[in-house]
């Protein structure tokens, strides 16, 4: 092939080599089909092999012309050169291992690699003096050294070690990354051998970047196959996670219509130990929820009452009255007027109330829900002027919760019958409420219940004729 030809030929494959191994890289570097820790290695191995490719075409362009500028360029762009070529392969050989990652051998591998590089960049840095690797005479014209060799056999020998550590680790070595550093392996090594048969034919950059295509074609295909693989996973785990949300979503409804029906069976038993019918609770719970959504209604503290709250705080009313299962029968159904030691002991089941909250649903309901329902049991006897019990606070330092409660629980007490005593009307029970504005109750929840009166007339009505139902 005449000269001029070659040289075209060369140039051609060199600039195919340097724009293909330039796509690789970014798509390398944008579509991150390689892990990490071997995708460093590999873009390092492609952006080796396009500096040869283009150190080579300033080889090809400039030997031969002894223009001064020339004698320059020519020894910087051939050494960069010899020193591309034994990078691909130092970087090659530290893919493979962190590829393969097999532990026989690696040490071993590594410190090779690394030897091999000590003697080779040794000898290239003597070559400008020595003329160890090549040497450019004065008409700028390249030719190999008496020691050419030397990267030859430093090349046979770490592809040997290449070899040697995919053999003794081949039973643990995955088939899908086997191909791929074989077609490194083989590709190079064959061109290499017809560029010493035949000198002039720059050949060995070319089998390089075949071998990384092979090798971005395999990872990108092993890509797909996993995210194949995960995107069927992930649809196999999203439809059992919807399956078991249901189910969770569905034991916490049963779960909480346990709750509720035994809290409002203990609730009831402490009532009827009182001698009440045990609708009292039901009742407070209706007038409870009227008052709160009339003050969410109005906007009256927005900041606390949302409908979480009034949920929370429909659940908590039937406990108002826990504590009274720590008060003796005798105190507790007493007809009269209690004496001040009875009275004293009466005042317990609110401290007592809030303590038997804790302990019962502590660790097992949201906080919010328990504090609510112990601040009900514990202070729903408060008054606002702060002459109530047990603490005998004051104006809002009294739970919301409690003020409210407060409230629903003497309605209930003034409109309902009792043994030593008869039922109010409606009309003396909301009398007794609106004196009370200021002293008793809070303001603002007392006159916003006394704007619902025809509301909470009704629900005790229905409770009268047993057919108020309220759900949870």
């Amino acid at each position: 092939m005449p000269k001029d030809m070659l040289i075209i030929a060369n140039i051609t494959l060199d600039i195919y080599n340097a724009v293909l191994g330039i796509i690789l890289v970014i798509h390398t570097i944008i579509r991150h089909v390689i892990r990490r820790k071997v995708r460093i290695w590999f873009l390092l191995m492609i952006s080796a092999n396009i500096l040869m490719s283009i150190a080579d075409i300033f080889t090809w362009i400039f030997e031969g012309n002894a223009n001064q500028y020339n004698h320059i360029i020519l020894p910087i762009a051939m050494f960069i050169f010899y020193i591309m070529t034994f990078g691909i392969i130092f970087c090659s050989g530290f893919y493979i291992i962190n590829s393969l990652n097999q532990d026989k051998y690696r040490k071993a591998f590594k410190i090779s690699l690394i030897v091999s590089a000590v003697i080779y960049y040794i000898a290239l840095l003597l070559t400008p003096v020595f003329e160890l690797l090549y040497s450019i005479d004065e008409n700028n014209i390249y030719t190999r050294g008496y020691y050419f060799i030397i990267p030859i056999i430093l090349d046979t020998l770490l592809y040997f070690h290449c070899f040697a550590y995919m053999i003794i680790n081949r039973k643990t070595i995955h088939r899908d990354k086997v191909f791929p550093i074989l077609s490194f392996l083989i590709f190079p090594q064959i061109l290499q051998i017809i560029q010493l048969l035949y000198y002039g034919i720059s050949l060995v950059n070319t089998g390089y970047t075949i071998a990384f295509l092979i090798m971005f074609i395999e990872a990108n295909r092993n890509l797909e196959q996993t995210l194949d693989t995960t995107e069927s996973e992930l649809s196999e785990k999203e439809v059992e996670l919807i399956r078991r949300v249901h189910e969770a979503q569905n034991t916490k409804l049963e779960v909480i219509k346990m709750q509720n029906h035994t809290i409002e069976s203990l609730s009831n038993l402490v009532e009827n130990r009182d001698e009440d019918t045990g609708e009292h609770v039901r009742r407070t719970r209706a007038y409870v929820e009227l008052i709160a959504v009339q003050l969410m209604k109005n906007n009256r503290y927005p900041e606390i009452i949302t409908p979480r709250y009034i949920r929370f705080l429909k659940r908590a009313a039937p406990m108002h009255d826990i504590g009274k299962i720590v008060v003796p029968d005798a105190v507790l159904k007493k007809p009269g007027r209690f004496t001040p030691d009875e009275f004293e002991l009466m005042k317990r089941h609110t401290s007592e109330g809030g303590r038997i909250v804790h302990e019962i649903l502590d660790g097992f309901e949201d906080p919010e829900y328990i504090q609510i329902t112990a601040d009900i049991a514990t202070y729903h006897h408060e008054k606002w002027d702060g002459s109530g019990y047990p603490s005998g606070l004051k104006g809002e330092d009294i739970p919301l919760c409690a003020r409210i409660m407060a409230l629903a629980d003497v309605f209930d007490a003034l409109v309902s019958p009792r043994v030593y005593k008869s039922p109010m009307t409606y009309e003396e029970a909301y009398a007794i409420i609106e004196s009370g504005i200021g002293k008793h109750f809070d303001p603002i929840i007392a006159n916003e219940f006394l704007n619902i009166k025809e509301k909470t007339a009704a629900v005790n009505e229905s409770f009268k004729l047993s057919n108020y139902d309220i759900t949870d």
